[in-house]
């Protein structure tokens, strides 16, 4: 970009204006917001105050006494537009919170089509399952060969007989193969989708992926070109993709030469003596393995047709027999036969104790989280759970009371045994560890076991409901999934209970809460009809602003970004900054998702400031979206010095047809009265961004250039915002970007 002597900035850029009289695009941008901004001629509107900029006094919300203010310091506006980058850290939030009530611990959206044409996302191998093979596995003999022509075709068909331990041998091989992410595919994915997805690369599916796919239903349709394609796609995107059939599914000769034959039985004493050892060490293996009533039981249970998961549950049945401290065949026996179909049910039950039934349900709801966060909502469920009435001790034989809370009973690595959970590194190398359920199954399984099954419906929302008020984020949205969840089988119910009240109150983490768990629940077709009509109720009670900002915050979480843009274009109207605040909101959640939907929002705002009844909500709105949502410096590759840069400011720079509109908002908001403090917060926080980073700074300054043209008004408030940047009581002066600012402004003579 170069500047003229005595003139405006040329060239690209967000804040690229013309010369006086020039036409041409960046003109056109700096143009259309001089003639349809609000920078009115002297003794138009509402004077500047003293700082030189819109009158920016906070009034209370509709002018009644004793409620919030509507602007400035204390405000929800004022909070809202200092939240940096907010916006798009709630977007990630949301996105973990939602898959973990799914079962989904795939980061991302990553879907391929279905036969039937629908479209499911992606998911990852059971760590259970991955964990039972990498230590426990009992090599086939046929592993060897497999591995080489695996490693040579990307894609391999193990062929054979149910039981002879196939989709243990399949994970086996992925893990040889040294893959990044081992992907679960559903039985009935479409191949050509698959291939798809393989060859859009960077977008989709990291390199040096793994895909198993177990008994799919399409198989007998596979034909030799889809069978090139995939195998194809796989090389290229350096993935490895493993099928398991049974002896008579392959139909087309020319995917012979994919496919290997497993035929040699399994020795199964061989499997029950690898995972006692994973579990239970070799001492203590060699001394089962030893006794006359555990090899009774192998040769009872073992006897018959090979089944290789028959006998690691048998394992499994032996293993916790003995940690109950007991060896009794026939107790094992029980246990075995009832785990296929009941052993998520046997585990829960067994988990007796309320202080480690209290942390499984605390770890469902938050599942990921630090484990700080973790402990203490457990503590507090705990609480709420416990007997409180008198008890009458009894001294033990040393002649102490007994403890009945001891926070030392266990710690933490044998209740997560138990819990079939462990703990990981937290995210982004913040020191410390979060803990996770090794099945991304249980988190959803568990809230709903304990809604369901005990009478503590009441103890469960009273605990919920501190945790969706609670200051980190994170545990918010977390709970608000688990309510989402719980919806999900009593919707009725907590509609009467806590939706419809929480969706009129003035607290709006309580409104997001009802988003949150209206959106999770709404994934089933009954639900979403109903909840459908409910807000659109609230949508148009005019007479509760409380409710219509619920309303807004739901249509931030649709799926349509038009629809949900029209929708939300239609509460400007409401002259509340509450509803104001929550459209704000509801749009940075739509960009933050899709930011391809910048142009539609932009366009929209400014259209609807246009129409004076419209604007404080719209310019509110535009505000918000410029101070929470950013691009990331790993995500979109800007090379710069600090971590963010604001999304608007960098798309406005780039994409010419958004300068336009990006101009002539942000020369209202500065100009107008009710949100001029607002305003101010988020230039002063793009001020501090640009102060760190040169690049942004010369961003900034274009800006700038765009924002004052032809416009004395606007050049003096952005002088005097200048002025306090630097001012001697400045605890954060920003000396550089004032410096650019008052040298654009004196170049564009304002």
């Amino acid at each position: 970009m170069t500047t003229p002597t005595g003139g405006a900035p040329t060239g690209g850029g967000a804040g690229a204006a013309p010369p006086a009289g020039a036409g041409g695009a960046a003109g056109g941008a700096a143009g259309h917001a001089a003639t349809s901004g609000p920078a009115q001629p002297a003794g138009e509107g509402p004077p500047p105050s003293a700082d030189g900029a819109a009158g920016t006094q906070g009034s209370g919300e509709g002018g009644a006494p004793g409620e919030p203010p509507r602007s400035g310091p204390g405000a929800e506006s004022f909070e809202a537009t200092g939240s940096m980058g907010q916006g798009s850290l709630r977007r990630d939030r949301v996105r973990n919170a939602f898959a973990n009530v799914e079962g989904d611990v795939v980061g991302g959206d990553k879907y391929v089509l279905l036969l039937g044409g629908g479209q499911r996302r992606l998911r990852t191998i059971s760590p259970l399952l991955d964990e039972r093979v990498r230590f426990a596995y009992q090599e086939h003999p046929g592993l060897p060969a497999a591995r080489e022509a695996l490693a040579g075709r990307h894609l391999l068909i193990l062929r054979g007989a149910p039981g002879h331990g196939k989709t243990a041998m399949a994970v086996r091989l992925l893990q040889s193969m040294g893959a990044t992410t081992t992907y679960h595919l559903d039985s009935d994915v479409d191949f050509t989708s698959l291939a798809d997805l393989l060859e859009r690369g960077g977008d989709s599916v990291e390199r040096g992926a793994a895909f198993l796919l177990d008994q799919p239903t399409g198989i007998a349709g596979l034909r030799g070109a889809e069978y090139e394609k995939v195998q194809g796609a796989l090389a290229l995107a350096g993935a490895w993709l493993v099928i398991t059939v049974s002896s008579t599914e392959v139909a087309d000769s020319e995917l012979l030469t994919a496919v290997a034959d497993v035929t040699e039985a399994p020795d199964q004493r061989g499997i029950v003596s690898s995972h006692l050892r994973w579990r239970l060490g070799d001492a203590v293996r060699d001394r089962l393995l030893a006794d006359d009533g555990i090899g009774t039981l192998l040769d009872e249970l073992l006897d018959g047709d090979p089944a290789c998961k028959r006998a690691a549950d048998l394992a499994s049945a032996i293993t916790e027999e003995w940690e109950t401290g007991r060896l009794d065949p026939e107790a094992i026996k029980a246990r075995h036969a009832r785990q296929a179909d009941e052993d998520f049910d046997i585990w829960i039950e067994s988990l007796r104790e309320p202080a480690v039934r209290s942390l499984a349900i605390s770890l469902a709801v938050l599942n990921g989280l630090p484990q700080e966060y973790i402990a203490t909502a457990a503590r507090a469920l705990r609480e709420l759970l416990e007997d409180d009435r008198p008890h009458v001790l009894m001294a033990g034989p040393d002649g102490r009371p007994p403890c009945v809370k001891d926070p030392f009973g266990a710690p933490r690595r044998t209740r997560l045994t138990r819990l079939r959970a462990r703990d990981v590194v937290k995210e982004d190398g913040e020191p410390g560890r979060a803990l996770e359920y090794k099945d991304p199954s249980y988190p959803r399984r568990v809230i709903q076991h304990a809604w369901v099954q005990y009478e503590i419906q009441s103890e469960l929302l009273a605990w919920l409901s501190v945790l969706v008020v609670n200051p980190a984020e994170e545990v918010r949205v977390y709970a608000a999934a688990a309510l989402g969840a719980i919806a999900a089988e009593s919707y009725t119910y907590l509609c009467d209970q806590v939706f419809h009240r929480w969706a009129d109150s003035e607290n709006p983490l309580q409104r997001d809460a009802v988003a949150y768990a209206l959106q999770i629940a709404s994934r089933d077709p009954w639900i979403a009809e109903r909840a459908d009509t409910l807000v659109e109720g609230w949508f148009a009670d005019r007479n509760r602003p409380y409710v219509q900002a619920t309303a807004a915050r739901v249509y931030g979480m649709r799926e349509d970004p038009e629809l949900a843009v029209v929708a939300l274009a239609r509460l400007t109207v409401v002259d509340r900054a509450t509803v104001a605040v929550a459209v704000g909101r509801s749009l940075t959640d739509l960009l933050a998702q899709n930011v391809d939907s910048t142009g539609l929002v932009l366009r929209t705002l400014h259209e609807r400031s246009t129409d004076h009844r419209r604007r404080p909500t719209a310019l509110l709105s535009f505000l918000i979206v410029a101070a929470q949502v950013v691009v990331g410096r790993e995500e979109w590759g800007t090379r710069s010095e600090v971590e963010h840069w604001p999304a608007l400011l960098y798309l406005a720079h780039h994409q010419e047809e958004l300068r336009a509109p990006f101009v002539a908002l942000w020369r209202e908001s500065l100009n107008q009265a009710d949100f001029g403090v607002e305003a101010q917060q988020v230039l002063r926080n793009w001020a501090a961004l640009a102060e760190r980073d040169p690049a942004l700074r010369d961003m900034f300054q274009l800006m700038v250039g765009a924002i004052a043209y032809g416009d004395p008004r606007t050049g003096r408030i952005l002088r005097r915002c200048a002025a306090d940047w630097v001012d001697q009581d400045e605890l954060a002066p920003l000396p550089l970007t004032a410096a650019v600012v008052r040298a654009q402004l004196d170049l564009e003579g304002v």
